[in-house]
């Protein structure tokens, strides 16, 4: 699985991408969970997104036709879009 993962210093932020493609078996998205989880810490928040989450917003990204999954993780809070 490839993930592109890019930190901003300057912001003190993250972002994640990952291509739809990416996402075959169970592994790739408990992967991602475990990924958000770790970097959230950082930030002392708590993400409380599932996998089944993840799950759903994989399949709503097939049906917009979406490309990617991205993930801000900062300060502010955490933000998924496709």
């Amino acid at each position: 699985m490839k993930i592109d993962i890019v930190q901003d210093a300057k912001d003190h932020t993250y972002t994640i991408e990952v291509k739809i493609d990416q996402f075959k078996t169970l592994k790739d998205y408990d992967v991602l969970h475990n990924l958000i989880n770790a970097i959230s810490l950082d930030f002392d928040l708590d993400p409380e997104i599932s996998i089944e989450d993840l799950k759903n917003i994989v399949a709503e990204a097939k049906k917009e036709e979406s490309d990617s999954v991205t993930c801000d993780i900062g300060p502010e809070g955490i933000d998924i879009e496709f």
